[in-house]
């Protein structure tokens, strides 16, 4: 919903223009997942609005990558791929980045919001995997980026990795059971 709401008003129009020229997807994916990544160091050296707003751009990035590979015709499985991984390194950039401005503090919480944001993914990855469809749950990737955004803002670290590891197990346990019932 964020995405069709949020970033796709801008990575459409990108992917539009990118296509004039002719410019690969992939190498929209590697964009994307660099700026991510730059985006998780700003955040772990204190550098808190530089890092989200470098978030934001990678975020439309990930869309525009998808967008341009529809419009030019350029889908590819190996494309998928390498967005879902590189999806899941940003991911757990970004938690350590969050774990790094107070190490001691947040060490748990964001193990917790690694692990159980990874069950989210995986569970989803092997439901498909196995023929089942699997796109429930309160806390898919979206969600999580939008509250690492809103709580690192508001300097709620902990909190903000607390929630992630709660609502990421709720949507874990909730395509666990979505996927078996499909069984």
């Amino acid at each position: 919903m964020i995405t069709n709401l949020v970033y796709r008003k801008f990575s459409r129009p990108i992917a539009r223009f990118l296509m004039r020229f002719n410019v690969s997807p992939n190498a929209i994916t590697y964009l994307s997942f660099f700026i991510g990544i730059l985006s998780a160091f700003l955040i772990a050296t204190g550098r808190i609005y530089e890092g989200i707003v470098l978030l934001f751009i990678s975020q439309i990035f990930d869309c525009v990558d998808g967008d341009l590979a529809r419009m030019s015709g350029k889908v590819t499985r190996y494309g998928a791929f390498i967005d879902r991984v590189f999806d899941r390194f940003v991911d757990a950039a970004l938690i350590t980045g969050i774990v790094a401005l107070n190490p001691e503090k947040l060490w748990l919480a964001g193990f917790l919001a690694l692990t159980f944001s990874f069950g989210v993914s995986i569970s989803r990855a092997m439901a498909e995997a196995e023929g089942a469809e699997c796109k429930v749950g309160i806390a898919g990737r979206d969600t999580r980026i939008v509250l690492i955004m809103i709580g690192v803002l508001l300097g709620y670290y902990l909190e903000t990795l607390i929630l992630i590891a709660v609502l990421s197990f709720i949507t874990t346990v909730h395509r666990i059971i979505h996927t078996v019932r499909q069984f």
